[in-house]
């Protein structure tokens, strides 16, 4: 588990960091797409179309492993 967390942290700092908060609150904190739009004021289809680049970089990231 602690090698997982290692490589999960690693992968995150290696987004962009509005990407990268973007992951956090909706996949860590459990907020909506309309909170993370509200918090980062982006649009909701722009929060979901980084969401969804940042977890395929993150898949990436994490296959390296």
């Amino acid at each position: 588990n602690a090698w997982l967390g290692r490589r999960l942290r690693t992968a995150l700092a290696a987004l962009p960091p509005l990407d990268r908060m973007i992951v956090l609150l909706r996949e860590m904190e459990g907020l909506s797409t309309r909170e993370v739009a509200d918090i980062t004021t982006l649009s909701e289809d722009n929060v979901k179309t980084r969401l969804h680049r940042a977890r395929g970089k993150l898949r990436t990231e994490l296959k390296g492993a």
